[in-house]
């Protein structure tokens, strides 16, 4: 379980972890980055960008932050790799075919929000 409550983002703010926000009890319904309630996905949804030649070594550190391995995800290079994004912020990598994601990598500060690859086929096949 994540035990970190807060973290400094690259443009130097400072951002509630969902483990903060789960000790708080409720949701406070401003589109927390870190929502544990769903509130956020809800509200704003899920974003999808295609990765593009060159993004290769950011996926690489997703899929190694995510502490998976995926044999050969190159292969999905590049039309069926998806950065997956939260309020403009990438939160991790998607690897899917024409009908089903095959493959989901979050970074850490997300994975206790509810995001798998149910939620995640919900949000792009729609």
């Amino acid at each position: 379980m994540e035990k970190e409550l807060s973290y400094v983002s690259a443009e130097g703010f400072t951002v509630f972890t969902s483990q903060f926000l789960k000790n708080r009890g409720t949701c406070c319904k401003s589109s927390c980055l870190h929502c544990p309630f769903g509130y956020t996905l809800k509200k704003l949804g899920l974003q999808f960008r295609e990765a593009v030649s060159g993004d290769e070594e950011k996926i690489s550190e997703i899929i190694l932050a995510s502490g998976s391995v995926v044999p050969d995800w190159k292969s999905f290079m590049p039309s069926n790799v998806q950065f997956l994004e939260i309020k403009g912020t990438v939160c991790g990598v998607m690897m899917k075919n024409h009908i089903v994601v095959k493959h989901v990598f979050l970074l850490p500060h997300f994975r206790n929000q509810g995001l798998d690859k149910d939620i995640i086929e919900s949000y792009y096949f729609i």
